[in-house]
C-alpha cells in the first residue's frame, strides 16, 4: 500500500494506463481501417472514385461503434482489456452498426456530391444551399455520436436507435453542445493539419464523447432499458 492505494492505482499508473490503452485503441482503429486507407493514399480524389470511396467506408462503422464500447467500458469500469473488448465489439455489433451506418453514410455521400456541385457552379443561391448543407453535415455528424453510442451499448431497433438520437439531441443540449463542439473542433484540427490527424486521434477524440454522453447513456438506460423483453430490447453494457 502507498498513500492508502493499492500498488498500480497511484496518479501516474492510471494515467499511463490510459495513454497506452488509448494507443493501442488508435492502432486498432487504423488497422480496421486499412481499406480505406489505400484508396484515399492511392486514388485521386474524383466523382470517378466515390463509389470506392463509399465501399471502403464501410468498415469504418464498426470500428467506431467498437471504440465508443471499449471506451465506455473504461469510463463505467475503470480498466479494459483493450484487445478483446475492441475486437470482440467490433465482431458482435458489426451487423446492427450496419444497419444505422449504411443509411447514414449514404446521406453524407448525397450532401457532399451536392456540395461539390454547389462549389463548382457558384451563385448566391448555391453559396446559401451550401452553408445549409455543411450545417446538415454538422448535425449529422453529431447525431452520429448518439447512434454510436447507443448501438455500442444496447440492442434496439434500428428506427428506434434514430428516434433516441434524435430525442436526446435536443433533451439533453448541454451534451448535445459538447458533442458538436467536439466536432468542430476536430475538423479543425483536420484543416490545419491533416485528415488523416483525425486516425491518430480518434479514441482521444472518442474518448471525450464518450465522457461528454454519459448522462445521455445512463438516462436511456434508466427509462428505456427493461431486462430481455420479448428478446427485442437488451441491455449491452459489459459487465
Amino acid at each position: 500500500m502507498e498513500n492508502g492505494k493499492e500498488f498500480g492505482q497511484g496518479l501516474f499508473s492510471v494515467v499511463t494506463n490510459h495513454v497506452y490503452w488509448l494507443a493501442l485503441l488508435n492502432v486498432y482503429f487504423i488497422l480496421s481501417n486499412l481499406v480505406f486507407l489505400f484508396f484515399f493514399i492511392t486514388l485521386i480524389p474524383s466523382f470517378s472514385n466515390i463509389i470506392l470511396y463509399f465501399l471502403a467506408l464501410i468498415p469504418t462503422g464498426p470500428a467506431i461503434t467498437a471504440l465508443f464500447f471499449t471506451l465506455g467500458k473504461l469510463v463505467h469500469e475503470k480498466e479494459i482489456e483493450p484487445t478483446k473488448d475492441y475486437f470482440k465489439s467490433y465482431k458482435d455489433n458489426f451487423r446492427d452498426t450496419l444497419k444505422v451506418w449504411l443509411p447514414i453514410l449514404l446521406v453524407v455521400f448525397i450532401l457532399i456530391v451536392d456540395l461539390q456541385y454547389f462549389y463548382a457552379q457558384p451563385s448566391t443561391f448555391n453559396q446559401i444551399l451550401a452553408g445549409i448543407f455543411l450545417v446538415a453535415l454538422l448535425l449529422i455528424g453529431t447525431f452520429s455520436i448518439y447512434v454510436f453510442s447507443i448501438t455500442a451499448q444496447f440492442t434496439f431497433r434500428v428506427r428506434d436507435v434514430y428516434r433516441l438520437s434524435i430525442y436526446y439531441s435536443f433533451k439533453k443540449i448541454k451534451a448535445t453542445t459538447g458533442n458538436i463542439g467536439l466536432v468542430i473542433l476536430t475538423v479543425f484540427l483536420m484543416n490545419i493539419v491533416s485528415d488523416f490527424i483525425l486516425l491518430f486521434l480518434a479514441s482521444l477524440v472518442c474518448y471525450f464523447m464518450v465522457m461528454n454522453s454519459k448522462t445521455v447513456m445512463e438516462d436511456i438506460k434508466e427509462n428505456f432499458v427493461k431486462e430481455e423483453r420479448a428478446g427485442d430490447v437488451k441491455i449491452r453494457i459489459a459487465k
